[in-house]
């Protein structure tokens, strides 16, 4: 594994175009001594010397300026400098790899895809259809971080992110998927035990799940469409645990509706049809940066999640495309 080194030397420009078509065989020996570790386990995947790839190495350090890697007995330690650049070379390698299987008419799209995706969407809808997406797409990768951070996708280089709100940076395009609701459910058990709240009145005598917002414990009133504190006597600070819970036949959870189709399917746990007007919901989107084509990878990626959110978010309200 690559460990971040103390880099050391200046920091002299990128060669310019011509000189970094002629650099091109140095250009590849470092990204593949990076990628192996060593000098020695490069050359051996390639069929060359060692000494040969560390000359081009070292050439492409004088040619830059810039020290890269630093050279030990446990192998290569890349400086902070020399990792950026490799990430950068890795990704435009792949657009050269993609740019020639194009040009060869090769049709299966290829490459990386950095996506970033909201926790509870990523976690329950997103990875459980990665396996579909690469058995169609087997010759691309995926780089998936789930965060309820919203990250900047151009200075922190993600390709697309799946979006909860609405999306006000200009700078990026919006594929709608649907609006992403909330559902008020509960178990089979909760049910038979103590029935299903139809009215208001009703309500009251129920167990509801909380959710905990710092010291607070906060319940949806169906009546008048807002977060109420209440005290319960169960409370959690994230969805997955609030499900769980009402899976156990605890109590009655307000949930996203994303994170619990599949127990919906299954009848594992069912809506209750309370009164009060139905939740509008929040747009869900794909978005990736605007003002230039998307790499095919890219455009598969998009196309794919769009279709799946169409098949298989039914009590989603699709959006205009």
């Amino acid at each position: 594994m690559i460990e971040h080194g103390r880099g050391s030397g200046g920091t002299g420009p990128l060669p310019g175009r011509q000189s970094a078509m002629e650099s091109w065989p140095d250009l590849l020996a470092f990204v593949h001594s990076v990628r192996a570790g060593s000098f020695s386990a490069a050359a051996r995947e390639a069929g060359k010397t060692p000494s040969a790839f560390s000359k081009r190495v070292a050439r492409l350090e004088e040619q830059l300026k810039l020290r890269l890697v630093v050279r030990g007995a446990g192998g290569l330690r890349t400086t902070p400098e020399g990792q950026e650049f490799y990430l950068r070379l890795q990704r435009a390698m792949d657009d050269v790899e993609e740019a020639c299987a194009q040009a060869a008419q090769a049709r299966a799209p290829r490459g990386l895809v950095r996506v970033s995706t909201q926790s509870d969407v990523g976690r329950d809808w997103l990875i459980p259809r990665i396996a579909s997406f690469t058995r169609m797409y087997p010759q691309v990768e995926l780089e998936l971080s789930l965060s309820d951070k919203v990250v900047d996708l151009l200075s922190e280089r993600f390709d697309v992110a799946l979006r909860v709100g609405e999306i006000e940076d200009g700078r990026l395009t919006r594929r709608p998927l649907g609006r992403f609701r909330n559902c008020i459910c509960a178990a089979p058990s909760y049910i038979r035990e103590r029935g299903i709240p139809r009215t208001t009145r009703e309500q009251a005598g129920h167990v509801w799940l909380a959710y905990l917002r710092g010291n607070r414990q906060e319940a949806w009133d169906p009546t008048t469409q807002q977060r109420v504190v209440i005290r319960a006597p169960y409370a959690a600070d994230s969805n997955a645990a609030l499900r769980q819970l009402a899976l156990d036949g605890l109590g009655i959870a307000r949930l996203p509706e994303l994170t619990v189709l599949e127990e919906l399917r299954r009848g594992a746990l069912i809506r209750l049809p309370l009164e009060g007007p139905e939740e509008e919901g929040t747009p869900i989107s794909l978005v990736f940066p605007q003002g230039k084509q998307l790499a095919s990878r890219v455009r598969a990626f998009v196309d794919f999640f769009a279709d799946e959110a169409r098949r298989s978010l039914p009590q989603a309200r699709a959006l205009g495309r």
